[in-house]
């Protein structure tokens, strides 16, 4: 299994027979073998987790398949696309077939272009989306989106707790599940809460590689959740700039 941060939250899963692309926005997307299925996934429509560019993919990846959650425009959007993607500059409904619009709490079971299955279940995310707990040959892979303990310091104390108690459901959800790498928000914005966050998803999660993301290029904060919590050293994975590969 190989990941590779793009930036951001963006990242590429290469599982060996297909690739999982998250909430890409921005930077390089490395080259991929054409014959193999590739799913984008998105996991709202902020647009520090969606570009529509990455809509593109479907001429270079004729296996590509596009996981949306509700509300990821993707119908009349003024986006010029070359190939099968668009026509006159707008994309319609009937453009589109390999599109896998979902909803929050859901299940769906697709197969890919090599026959295998795939198994995507939705969370509910406390800002805006899902999240994504994916399962493909026998592994599960967790993307948070924009799932996290957003507390602040400037909000009321009301506001907060039910936050976090709005994060802990959630993640609750992923109790008992074996996840073989996560995906989650270190955002530094949050100052002395944003290891809340994190902190919780360890807790109650049984998680092999945890990937931080959504750190605004301050990857310190990696190091610095390392050094004050050096028990969970074997399982963050340290990020310190775009587009590195990590090969598990």
């Amino acid at each position: 299994m190989k990941v590779i941060y793009i930036r951001h939250s963006g990242f590429l899963l290469d599982t060996g027979d297909a690739y999982f692309l998250f909430d890409y926005y921005k930077g390089s997307v490395p080259e991929m073998d054409t014959d193999k299925p590739l799913a984008v996934f998105t996991s709202h429509k902020h647009k520090d987790h969606f570009n529509p560019v990455v809509f593109g993919l479907a001429d270079k990846y004729p296996h590509a398949l596009f996981v949306l959650a509700k509300g990821v425009p993707y119908k009349n959007l003024s986006v010029k696309f070359s190939g099968n993607i668009a026509r006159q500059n707008k994309i319609s409904p009937g453009d589109f077939k390999n599109i896998l619009p979902v909803k929050k709490d859901t299940k769906e079971t697709v197969w890919l272009s090599n026959g295998k299955e795939l198994v995507i279940r939705t969370l509910r995310s406390t800002d805006e989306g899902v999240a994504f707990l994916i399962r493909y040959n026998g592994r599960n892979y967790y993307h948070a989106g924009d799932l996290n303990m957003w507390v602040w310091e400037n909000e009321t104390e009301g506001y907060n707790k039910n936050m976090e108690q709005r994060y802990i459901t959630e993640i609750g959800k992923l109790k008992g599940i074996k996840i073989d790498a996560a995906f989650i928000p270190f955002d530094p914005r949050l100052k002395d809460s944003a290891y809340k966050g994190p902190l919780a998803f360890l807790s109650y999660t049984d998680c092999r590689h945890v990937f931080p993301m959504h750190c605004w290029g301050d990857y310190g904060i990696i190091d610095n959740f390392i050094k004050e919590y050096p028990e969970y050293k074997d399982k963050i994975v340290r990020i310190t700039n775009e587009n590195m590969v990590f090969q598990l």
